[in-house]
């Protein structure tokens, strides 16, 4: 039996690949190069041509001041990056603990009470899985008008929760079937302390996968509003000279502060004149959604009590024709 089936790939991946993001969300806006709300209309010369920023985004890799090129408006891409990952990291981590403790919350309170309280919130939960995240999110920010942080973590999670509260009720549900429950009553442990003290722990060690994957969710359905043009700040329109004329035209729209979600905004109006800085801003939320949902998986697999472990000492026990320690410590 190879030795691969006891490592965790996918816990290294995500633990690599998230503290990574994390150290960037920490340290980003001290290495940024430049300022990210800065807009370069200088001319610049540089081996023998002429650029203008401001007037015309610059590609990756052509001028060394500008290692991932300009943005549709003449900023740093590489600046704008590394400073836009913690607001979108920060609202992320907001919307999936707010989803998990509600979504704990109302799950024990269902699956342990029962009666009144289990159906009104088996309703709630039920409504709130056949609405479409995306689609309510879109709706209560509409309605609510401002798009500020608050407004966008009442849309994202209002519903989320309820997946959640579905995993807890269910487990609430076998765990209080358990014969220590039946003592814990008989002794006259209260209710609330019995969902302390036994109900709870037995939570404790799933919550953190619960939470990896709620990143991942909450992450995808921030850059699915962003793409659509719902990000947290105002935007503004961006001018250029109309070439028919002595004026200037609309040409796309764009955000002061940086930020992923919003970087993805104005999608076709940026796929014609800075289609690097889509794909860039793609590619960075992709790593960001795979490195949750690799954390996630992974630590799903150290709870899983039925995975295979301690397959070293298996192996070296077969060479040995000896027991496996399992073995050898029944036979004591």
């Amino acid at each position: 039996m190879s030795d691969n089936r006891a490592r965790n790939f996918p816990l290294i991946i995500g633990l690599t690949l998230t503290a990574l993001f994390l150290f960037i969300a920490l340290f980003g806006s001290r290495l940024a190069p430049d300022n990210p709300m800065t807009v370069y209309s200088d001319i610049i010369n540089y081996q023998g041509e002429v650029y203008i920023p401001a007037r015309s985004p610059v590609p990756p890799f052509t001028l060394p001041d500008f290692p991932l090129g300009t943005d549709n408006v003449g900023r740093d891409l590489l600046s704008r990056l590394l400073v836009g990952v913690r607001p979108t990291l920060i609202l992320c981590f907001t919307i999936a603990l707010l989803r998990i403790f509600f979504g704990v919350l109302l799950g024990l309170l269902s699956g342990w009470f029962g009666g009144m309280t289990e159906r009104i919130i088996d309703a709630l939960t039920s409504a709130s899985l056949a609405i479409p995240i995306l689609i309510f999110a879109l709706a209560a920010i509409s309605f609510l008008g401002e798009k500020t942080l608050v407004t966008f973590i009442i849309g994202l999670v209002a519903t989320g929760w309820a997946s959640t509260a579905v995993f807890v009720k269910n487990s609430t549900l076998v765990t209080r079937r358990s014969p220590y429950i039946e003592g814990a009553r008989a002794v006259g442990v209260r209710p609330f302390g019995i969902l302390r003290r036994y109900i709870m722990p037995q939570l404790w060690p799933t919550l953190p996968a619960q939470i990896a994957f709620e990143l991942s969710s909450a992450l995808l359905v921030v850059a699915e509003l962003g793409f659509l043009g719902m990000f947290i700040g105002e935007a503004f329109v961006r001018f250029s000279e109309d070439p028919n004329s002595a004026g200037t035209i609309p040409v796309g729209l764009t955000a002061s502060s940086p930020e992923l979600a919003q970087m993805l905004s104005d999608f076709w109006s940026k796929m014609i004149i800075s289609p690097w800085e889509i794909a860039i801003v793609g590619v960075i939320i992709f790593l960001q959604v795979f490195a949750f949902n690799m954390l996630g998986e992974g630590l799903r697999r150290v709870m899983d009590v039925t995975r295979p472990r301690r397959l070293w000492w298996r192996r070296k026990a077969a060479q040995l024709e000896l027991p496996a320690p399992e073995q050898a410590g029944a036979t004591v």
